[in-house]
């Protein structure tokens, strides 16, 4: 099963369900290059605002001994060890002569204009960089947020279900996302429940709000740009996931998530 949207109204029938899709990319595309996958990692790894991960059953202070490791060792003695790697604050790399000056210009700028040319409206749109050392994977979970994910470099196999709500009721994925989330992978399930794409460089999937998955990398370093949309609309309307997401915040409002200054 592989859904692909390839025209206007192909989208505005998808945006809003609870199956991933694909963007065909003679419908849109990113136009940017990007350093190869080690320099990446060398050049976020340095930030402090990096979110570094290296799995294991290690105790908290060996944790931070191997990651201590990580952000200081040569980079060819780290890039083949299991590890994830997230920053949340690209804009630390928007100056001349770093390597994500152009990409206002090339990435966020183009794909607002794409969103709002085919009538669509949003309070907080941003960007972030996701990257899994060779085969490893992300947690099971679910985020807040309609999630557009552009595989930059490596494979990554976005695995999601059919049907979400048979392992997350809506309730349940919006009381207790926390309590859904599985660090070594998805619940039990039946193989055939299994929604999943292969995504290679250039490939553009849009992942539903509130929907569980889990992400593991091919045999190489794997790196991802996901850009995070809150308050998405189209017709004024949010999708039935968030408009339960926000009916919560409305008895919740410190989990409420309307606006992001980083863009």
């Amino acid at each position: 099963m592989q859904i692909i949207v390839r025209t206007e109204d192909e989208l505005k029938h998808r945006w809003n369900g609870l199956q991933n899709f694909l963007i065909d990319p003679e419908f849109f595309r990113f136009d940017m290059a990007f350093p190869p996958a080690d320099e990446i990692v060398d050049i976020l790894r340095r930030d402090g605002q990096a979110r570094i991960n290296i799995p294991g059953d290690d105790s908290e202070d060996e944790k931070k001994a191997r990651v201590e490791e990580f952000k200081t060792l040569p980079v060819a003695d780290v890039i083949d060890r299991p590890f994830s790697l997230a920053h949340f604050h690209l804009q630390n790399f928007y100056g001349e002569g770093q390597f994500l000056r152009d990409f206002q210009k090339k990435v966020m700028i183009p794909w607002r204009t794409f969103l709002a040319s085919n009538g669509f409206t949003w309070q907080r749109c941003y960007p972030i960089i996701f990257i899994s050392g060779r085969n490893c994977s992300s947690s099971y979970h679910m985020d807040t947020s309609h999630v557009v994910a552009w595989q930059v470099w490596g494979v990554k196999y976005f695995n999601a279900f059919k049907d979400p709500y048979k392992y997350a009721p809506l309730h349940d994925a919006v009381n207790n996302r926390e309590a859904l989330r599985g660090p070594n992978g998805p619940p039990d399930h039946d193989p055939g429940d299994i929604l999943s794409y292969r995504m290679e460089k250039g490939d553009l999937l849009w992942n539903q709000l509130l929907t569980p998955h889990w992400v593991p990398a091919g045999d190489s370093v794997a790196v991802s740009v996901n850009i995070s949309h809150g308050g998405i609309a189209f017709g004024g309307r949010f999708s039935p996931n968030e408009t339960a997401l926000r009916k919560r915040w409305e008895s919740h409002p410190k989990e409420a998530w309307l606006v992001d200054v980083r863009y």
